[in-house]
């Protein structure tokens, strides 16, 4: 039997009570790593009721016919908005009836190669992900913006693609600059609680931290276990959230990779 050194905890969000799709891709290929996965989605998504995705409908409609000549671009706030625009047919109708008008922006590479997927499987629009506007370093909404309104044009609308009920950070930092928002809010978010990690050695331990939201509840988590967080280690491709966990855990150990393809993720803390 193959010993595993290290156990990795993926937080990332799933639909339904399936397994979480990042955890599964790690699952696949862990043990050549040495590498243990858990399972521990922070988020268990799933699509409106009929009433909003009716409503998401008629404000887009309202707000852009389709014979208009303006500029439109589709803000996707994070991986879920784009794996959730696959199941949610009429918005991917409305939006393939404007491609010729469509541009595309993200917080980070990994979003926007799955928003690039989702529009060549719906046959929305064809693209490469490397075309999407994304932020440098990966997460920075500011940056973000800031490269948006830079290449605004005439009249642009910007189609922010979130979940119902969210802060929308996003969107309100692009309003606030003055930029024409449409928040489409199309998938809900119920909060789960972090797997049991009882039985495996903390220091052995690292937790996937995929964004701002992620960090406070895995804290708690830890916390409520009887784990100290400064004493496990920290991963993930975002500069900022990093920055929030040595905010929140002044002695933790946060680990930047370029990006959270599995092979990358559990190369680097198998050499760690």
């Amino acid at each position: 039997m193959i010993e595993l050194n290290d156990t990795l905890v993926v937080t990332a969000p799933s639909w339904g009570s399936a397994s979480g799709l990042l955890a599964i891709d790690f699952k696949r290929i862990n043990d050549d790593y040495h590498v243990d996965v858990v399972d521990s989605p922070l988020l268990h998504l799933g699509m409106s009721n009929d009433a909003v995705l009716r409503r998401v409908l008629r404000e887009l409609a309202d707000w852009d016919a389709v014979k208009d000549k303006t500029a439109l671009t589709v803000v996707c706030s994070g991986q879920a908005a784009a794996d959730a625009l696959e199941n949610f047919d009429p918005l991917c109708l409305a939006l393939r009836l404007r491609a010729d008008r469509l541009k595309f922006a993200t917080l980070d590479m990994e979003t926007a190669s799955a928003l690039s997927e989702v529009c060549h499987l719906k046959d929305i629009a064809k693209f490469h992900y490397k075309s999407v506007a994304t932020a440098k370093p990966a997460g920075e909404m500011d940056e973000l913006v800031g490269k948006l309104m830079r290449h605004e044009e005439p009249r642009e609308l910007f189609l922010v693609l979130e979940a119902e009920g969210s802060n929308g950070m996003l969107a309100k930092k692009m309003i606030a600059n003055g930029l024409r928002v449409i928040r489409l809010g199309y998938y809900i978010e119920r909060v789960a609680q972090l797997a049991s990690l009882g039985g495996i050695d903390p220091k052995g331990l690292w937790m996937l931290a995929m964004d701002l939201d992620s960090v406070r509840p895995i804290v708690s988590g830890l916390i409520r276990q009887g784990i100290n967080p400064a004493v496990v280690k920290w991963i993930g491709n975002r500069p900022s959230v990093g920055d929030l966990v040595r905010h929140e855990v002044p002695d933790a150990t946060w680990v930047n990779v370029p990006e959270l393809k599995p092979s990358v993720v559990l190369e680097t803390i198998s050499k760690y």
